[in-house]
């Protein structure tokens, strides 16, 4: 017998990261006619941009607590209802200011989700098969990206409105997603936490209706454990973790959000696209290959590490950058196209999926969520950062300084990975609660 609701848990995951990688790559191409028809400088330009990830900031620190309070079904429902309310109100803004505020709401949203989606891979899926869950979801953001981009294609020979209809699609896979989570179960971990074994029992046999009793009752057995303050995130043996979890994701976002969000406007203010759709068209090719690294380890994932693919991710993505930024002084399309390649690439294989289960992997269950919340707020911050200051940087020092400051951010993701290297894979997640971090110098 199938796992038919455990299977239905994870593809639901899997389509709330899908909203959030077709709503930054929407955005991204919904700013080329977007910032001639009002005329935004610098400023505004990256102002809006940082709206939604500002949203994703204060999503991820409320939404993690709430999720391990009240449970992860909890915010199921209610975190796309924002979404979708914020994508309608995006469309119809008549100004910049109502456009920033449902943008915000979007990002609301979405970090409220990012936890609650992290959680539900981590306690729904099995030792052996998490980390191609966590590829799954991140395929999923790519595919998300690589539709939006599509359809933001499809939608720019409309002409002057076309970022309204883009802006607005979002709320077709939104409308899929409610109706796609509205079944799932309670996870079984959390019940037990929170000292309810009869609703942890139905909830596994909901999940597993293959699993004989006595398989029931050991599994259950394993998930008990003493239920700990979201205080004891800050003490000494926890806040390594939080560390390993915070700073390399941070610095993906970075970097990440500052060239995902800009990388059509560069193309096209370069000249190495000589229209929007151009610049749509090599947008799709990089996410394209960031789609395919992850892919190559998606059946990896388990037996290889996060941690050895985290750092040598981090270490193509320097590379890719530095890469980048002297094609761009010496004004060589080839050099600049290699970078991004190179840098894609490293983001698929490494920090784009091993980033988001490190944030939730390595904690208790009542915690789990709280903590991946941390990690997403922490993230939106750095990708507030870069939204707002890279415009700003690029037209005060040059985009070759900036791409070489961003592949330094990326070597730092690389050397904390390294410091704290706790692997997850192949591990219980109850194994992981009690396993010492070892540190290198």
């Amino acid at each position: 017998m199938t796992d038919r609701l455990q299977k239905q848990a994870l593809r639901a995951a899997s389509l709330g990261m899908f909203l959030d990688g077709f709503d930054i790559s929407i955005m991204a191409i919904a700013l080329l006619p977007l910032r001639r028809v009002w005329h935004l400088g610098p400023a505004a330009i990256g102002s809006l941009m940082a709206s939604a990830l500002l949203g994703s900031l204060v999503g991820g620190i409320v939404g993690g607590p709430l999720v391990d309070r009240y449970g992860r079904r909890a915010l199921l429902l209610p975190n796309v209802a924002l979404y979708a309310l914020g994508a309608l109100g995006s469309a119809l803004s008549p100004n910049l200011a109502l456009l920033w505020i449902s943008r915000f709401i979007i990002g609301l949203g979405v970090g409220m989700d990012y936890p609650l989606v992290s959680t539900v891979v981590a306690e729904y899926s099995s030792e052996n098969e998490r980390g191609k869950g966590f590829a799954w979801i991140n395929i999923a953001w790519y595919a998300g990206a690589l539709v939006s981009t599509l359809a933001g294609l499809a939608l720019l020979p409309i002409g002057a409105a076309s970022w309204r209809f883009m802006l607005g699609a979002a709320i077709l896979p939104a409308l899929v997603l409610l109706w796609l989570r509205r079944r799932i179960p309670e996870s079984p971990r959390w019940l037990m936490r929170r000292g309810q074994p009869k609703a942890a029992t139905d909830a596994l046999r909901l999940l597993h209706p293959g699993w004989t009793s006595e398989h029931i009752v050991e599994t259950l057995k394993g998930f008990t454990g003493t239920a700990r303050r979201w205080s004891t995130l800050f003490k000494p043996f926890w806040r390594q973790r939080l560390g390993l979890s915070v700073i390399p994701w941070f610095c993906l976002d970075v970097v990440g959000l500052g060239i995902g969000l800009y990388f059509p406007v560069v193309l096209r203010m370069q000249g190495l696209a000589h229209n929007n759709m151009a610049a749509a068209g090599i947008n799709a090719v990089f996410l394209l290959i960031s789609t395919l690294g992850i892919i190559l380890v998606l059946p990896r994932l388990d037996h290889w590490g996060r941690i050895p693919l985290q750092t040598g991710g981090f270490a193509l993505m320097t590379l890719g950058l530095l890469l980048f930024a002297w094609g761009i002084s010496i004004h060589h399309a080839w050099d600049v196209y290699m970078g991004s390649a190179i840098y894609s690439f490293g983001t698929g294989i490494g920090p784009g999926v091993t980033a988001m289960a490190l944030s939730v992997e390595i904690f208790p269950t009542e915690l789990r969520a709280s903590a991946g919340g941390i990690a997403t707020a922490l993230s939106r911050l750095g990708a507030v950062l870069s939204a707002v200051i890279f415009p700003q940087l690029e037209a005060g020092l040059g985009l070759t300084t900036v791409l070489i400051a961003m592949g330094a951010v990326a070597l730092i993701g690389a050397w904390v990975t390294h410091l704290y290297p706790l692997e997850p894979a192949g591990k219980t997640l109850e194994a992981m609660e009690r396993e010492e971090i070892p540190t290198k110098t």
